[in-house]
């Protein structure tokens, strides 16, 4: 079915329950489609049934509940869409107005190519009640009518009607579902009805008398048959005779000729009769004839004749006053007829030259909604790929940085009093390369199995920034481009997390050792080239941390006493921290020797005691008690 429908089913959704319901029920069924269903796109009717029965489990409500409440709504939704003014002119009853609907479907199969709609009739029974026949190729779906007849009585003809399925297709051989509807009348309405039904008086005034011969009537209205009670045909127009020659043979039967389409009724005269209100829609039969060449791509190619039945009491006849249904020049010409074969008063002249510059039209606005959703789909695409961007400047620079790239605002260099930097760097890697020399990619896996594993305790850390990884050096730092409190606290947390997990990366049976370097004190930081900028720290403090890791003790967490200092504060003690003096180290370009602190994880204080571990009801304890 068109994408109308199941537009109008997700408006339902997301109207009363959510964007977010609307996901899980897609989810649910197995509908695949990003953004919105697409009104001039045929669908499979299986995706709409499965939206329904998704929609019963996600929102657990039965699905004739669901069903009924959707022909509420899509009442609303063709409203909505435009379709108000055809809605209330379509009949001044809930009756008529159903009586109608088939012409308004024929009408809308012009707009909607290869739309199968249902097809609605009704019969009379007494009390203001009357039986609405509903014939539909698409199984379950009954409930739909339900709530649409509600709706339109009550919005359209201000009155309530009670709607219930009193056969359903398949019982007792019915090939439809027919419900009864009982509608709450009013005077001003058996008035109105009463007004309607009365015959003008210029009516009775004419008198049996021929005004026409049959000649001049047949070539007045050219799309006519005139058929008798046995469904003997008496007089047919001139161009359907032109068009169906043997509709002139003798004793020629208007079922012989024509098949029914609308509406389900048998062609049988007294069904006819019952049905004189309705749209008539008869096909013409096929025949032994080939017609592959009339139409490519073996398209059906009989005609097809839509008009009324308009019963003659004189005679006892009806007469079916129609023409011919086409859609296009195209359709004129493989039926081998000309503009000239349809009559002046019949609309159908300019509906065919209409169509031409229509179906261009069609064409054209269903390709732009193609687009429009393919472009949704790029734009969505551009969104991840951009969030994917925006991804990856965070991690090469601070959020906060990025952001003033991003809106083409200078970064300034900024200096930060107090932050602490780590360097780490794997004990003895000349060697490693050495090692490897012949395969470099051996060094560059190695290099990547340890860095993503300190990437990995880092971002446990939000207070802490990865500035670079420079050959086997990683460096950090906390407390900017944000200020952070207990920075030097948070790194040394990292640092133990970060040697904890240094035995954990087997790589070639290489034991990996590493080195860590810890400093506190004064940075100046910058952003630093326009192509590929990148925010780069300096001063005296990175050189100091720097050579904290190559002087420190291999395999240790060297501190310096800038950062001791901080550590022995009491608002950035921790019980993981065990710190060991190492004594002083001297240190390149620096006056005197640094002081320099070992940092481990504290061990557990619970100490071994057998009298712990001995059982009070142990053999040798019951006997001595004995």
């Amino acid at each position: 079915m068109y994408g109308f429908v199941n537009f109008a089913l997700e408006e339902l959704v997301l109207r009363n329950f959510g964007e977010e319901i609307w996901t899980q029920i897609k989810k649910e069924a197995g509908v695949d489609i990003e953004g919105h269903f697409m009104i001039r796109v045929l669908y499979e009717d299986d995706a709409t049934y499965s939206l329904v029965a998704a929609a019963s489990k996600v929102l657990n409500l039965p699905a004739n509940s669901i069903l009924e409440l959707f022909g509420q709504f899509f009442f609303e939704f063709c409203v909505e869409s435009g379709y108000d003014k055809i809605l209330s002119v379509l009949g001044s009853t809930t009756k008529v107005f159903l009586e109608n609907l088939d012409a308004l479907h024929d009408h809308l199969s012009t707009i909607y190519p290869g739309m199968n709609a249902p097809s609605f009739r009704c019969t009379e029974k007494s009390n203001g009640r009357f039986i609405l026949h509903y014939y539909s190729d698409r199984p379950g779906l009954e409930f739909i009518v339900i709530g649409l007849v509600k709706t339109v009585a009550l919005k359209l003809h201000k009155t309530e009607v009670e709607c219930r399925v009193i056969k359903s297709k398949g019982e007792e051989d019915s090939d439809h579902v027919q419900f009864e509807i009982i509608e709450k009348r009013n005077e001003s309405q058996d008035g109105k009805e009463q007004m309607i039904e009365k015959i003008p008086p210029i009516l009775k005034s004419l008198n049996s008398k021929k005004l026409i011969s049959p000649k001049s009537f047949c070539k007045a209205f050219p799309f006519h048959v005139i058929f008798d009670k046995n469904m003997y045909i008496k007089q047919c127009g001139t161009s359907i005779a032109r068009l169906i020659p043997e509709i002139k043979n003798k004793n020629c039967k208007l079922t012989d000729i024509f098949s029914i389409i609308r509406p389900h009724i048998n062609l049988e005269f007294q069904q006819i009769y019952s049905q004189i209100m309705s749209v008539f829609v008869l096909c013409k039969k096929n025949d032994n004839s080939d017609n592959s060449n009339l139409k490519p791509n073996n398209e059906d190619t009989n005609a097809r004749f839509k008009g009324q039945m308009v019963y003659l009491p004189e005679k006892q006849y009806i007469l079916f006053q129609c023409s011919l249904s086409i859609m296009s020049l195209e359709d004129l010409l493989n039926q081998g007829m000309k503009i000239s074969d349809i009559p002046i008063h019949d609309a159908n002249r300019d509906l065919i030259l209409l169509n031409e510059n229509w179906e261009e039209q069609w064409k054209c606005t269903q390709k732009l909604e193609i687009l429009t959703d393919e472009l949704k789909k790029t734009l969505n695409e551009l969104e991840l790929e951009k969030k994917k961007t925006e991804n990856l400047l965070y991690s090469v620079l601070p959020p906060s940085i990025a952001h003033q790239l991003k809106q083409n605002k200078p970064v300034l260099p900024a200096r930060y009093e107090q932050v602490t930097l780590m360097f780490c760097g794997i004990k003895d890697f000349g060697d490693i390369c050495a090692k490897y020399s012949n395969n470099s990619q051996q060094i560059v896996n190695l290099l990547n199995a340890v860095f993503t594993k300190f990437d990995e305790k880092i971002t446990k850390y939000p207070e802490i920034y990865k500035v670079e990884t420079v050959g086997d050096k990683y460096m950090a730092v906390c407390g900017l481009p944000e200020k952070v409190d207990f920075h030097t606290k948070y790194l040394c947390l990292a640092a133990l997390d970060i040697m904890d997990s240094v035995d954990k990366i087997p790589y070639k049976n290489e034991k990996i050792v590493i080195t860590i370097g810890i400093n506190c004190g004064e940075i100046v930081t910058g952003v630093i080239g326009k192509r590929m900028p990148r925010y780069c720290l300096f001063g005296d403090t990175v050189n100091l941390t720097s050579r904290c890791e190559t002087t420190g003790i291999k395999g240790k967490i060297n501190v310096s006493e800038f950062a001791y200092e901080n550590l022995i504060k009491p608002e950035y003690s921790d019980p993981n921290f065990e710190l060991e003096y190492r004594g002083e180290v001297t240190m390149k370009g620096k006056p005197r020797p640094i002081k320099m602190w070992l940092l481990s994880r504290k061990k557990s204080e619970f100490k071994y005691d057998p009298s712990l571990m001995k059982c009070p009801f142990s053999t040798k304890s019951f006997n001595r008690n004995l």
